[in-house]
């Protein structure tokens, strides 16, 4: 069982992709169980409703995320309650997840580092580039402006808050074959 983490635009969804396909990993996105979890009828999408109304849903009673989301980035309080009511719930449904599974390699990948992440791995790897990579691949994924991709990687875990809870570096600066090579190398010291 592996954690795989990385800040925005450091190609998490690279090395992702490469596992699943090359070596049949079973991968747990987190931020697509909270999305879940948000769906109506769903225990997240109940607890957040009641704890900050409905003022932010759609007229067909979905989650209207931006709407969500600028409330929760102009207020602290929302924005705690939040992650408060989803955070647990999605480490809860991740392990659950886990237990169910019978995969031989299984990574849970996660862009938000909390106390919840911790100790739950075998390995926890951080996938690592350069700050102009990250603002590059998020122009040209995401039509991001640099501006926009650097408030956002300023509001992300710095690189040695990373570094101090991780086991390994997944170097992302060259490649598609030198990442293929470098995971093959970790995988292969692994067996």
């Amino acid at each position: 069982m592996i954690g795989l983490t990385g800040g925005v635009g450091a190609g998490k969804s690279m090395v992702l992709s490469i596992l699943k396909e090359e070596y049949g990993a079973k991968v747990i996105k987190a931020d697509e169980v909270a999305h879940q979890l948000m769906e109506p009828g769903e225990e997240g999408y109940a607890a957040v409703t009641k704890a900050l109304g409905k003022g932010f849903l759609n007229p067909d009673g979905t989650i209207d995320r931006k709407a969500l989301a600028t409330r929760i980035f102009q207020d602290e309080i929302a924005r705690k309650t939040v992650d408060d009511i989803i955070h647990p719930l999605v480490w809860k449904t991740i392990r659950d997840e886990i237990s169910a599974s019978q995969a031989e390699l299984i990574v849970v990948e996660f862009a938000i580092m909390n106390e919840e992440t911790d100790g739950s791995w075998r390995e926890m790897w951080y996938v690592r580039t350069s700050r102009e990579n990250r603002i590059r691949r998020l122009a040209e994924s995401r039509g991001y402006t640099r501006e926009h991709s650097e408030r956002i990687i300023a509001s992300q875990a710095s690189e040695s808050e990373f570094l101090s809870r991780c086991t390994r570096v997944i170097e992302n600066d060259g490649s598609m074959e030198d990442l293929k090579s470098q995971l093959a190398e970790i995988l292969k010291a692994r067996e």
